[in-house]
């Protein structure tokens, strides 16, 4: 069994694999060591895990973890099991580089775009040679309604009710969360419309924490994997331990 820990922006996600089916996940708000040593108590079949964060490394967790089992501490340099052409690999976001070797694993043979919605909404290609180039980098949903808060003098803060909305709004509240959500789904719209166009038989894979609420919008066209950036560090983690 196998340990996977993703210290996000906002959340730390936990995972125990069984070869690449997860047997537990939580997520939460900051991890301590007490969390690692309840999971690892109640798998005791866990040998190796992957450790990933997007900002300042843990080190008192890393210490604790690199004594009890076999630890990868993940960069973008480590060994992956596709062909990475992007031009500044050290700047590139873990859960970039680790959403597309997750849908490699799922759709083997497949051009797939990864359309991670979370703090920031990335856009990432891979295609069905595992070839990957990069993508795009815009705001996350609650990243407009706080930068329309802040740089503004008037504009309030929205908070996260992602409910659906009309597109003309009829008050400011309203017409924020117009541009807002309803923006989005344009923007993403026409990503998908590009792409869909430029690759054919295209996995289009929606992940990350407002993954629900705008794959909501295109149903039909593509597919939901909350756990997507955990299975491509599990995938990783087998490539390097």
């Amino acid at each position: 069994m196998k340990l996977v820990i993703d210290i996000g922006n906002t959340r730390t996600k936990i995972a125990v694999f069984s070869e690449a089916s997860i047997v537990f996940y939580r997520a939460y708000s900051s991890v301590m060591i007490n969390d690692i040593e309840e999971v690892l108590t109640n798998f005791p079949d866990v040998k190796k895990a992957i450790f990933s964060t997007v900002g300042k490394t843990n080190n008192e967790l890393k210490d604790y973890l690199s004594k009890k089992i076999t630890l990868i501490d993940f960069h973008t340099e480590l060994k992956m099991p596709i062909n990475n052409y992007y031009l500044s690999t050290k700047t590139l976001g873990k859960d970039r580089l680790a959403g597309v070797v997750g849908a490699c694993g799922l759709f083997p043979n497949n051009n797939c775009l990864v359309i991670d919605a979370g703090t920031c909404i990335t856009i990432d290609l891979i295609d069905k040679d595992t070839n990957y180039y990069g993508g795009s980098i815009s705001l996350g949903l609650n990243m407009k309604y706080k930068a329309l808060n802040t740089f503004t003098v008037s504009l309030p803060l929205i908070k996260d009710n992602f409910c659906e909305e009309k597109l003309i709004g009829v008050n400011t509240e309203s017409s924020i969360r117009s541009g807002v959500l309803n923006g989005t789904i344009m923007e993403l719209k026409g990503f998908i419309d590009y792409y869909t166009k430029e690759y054919s038989d295209l996995k289009i894979i929606f992940t990350g924490g407002d993954s629900k609420v705008l794959q909501n919008y295109f149903k039909e066209k593509t597919i939901l994997e909350e756990h997507l950036v955990l299975m491509g560090l599990n995938i990783i983690l087998d490539t390097n331990a």
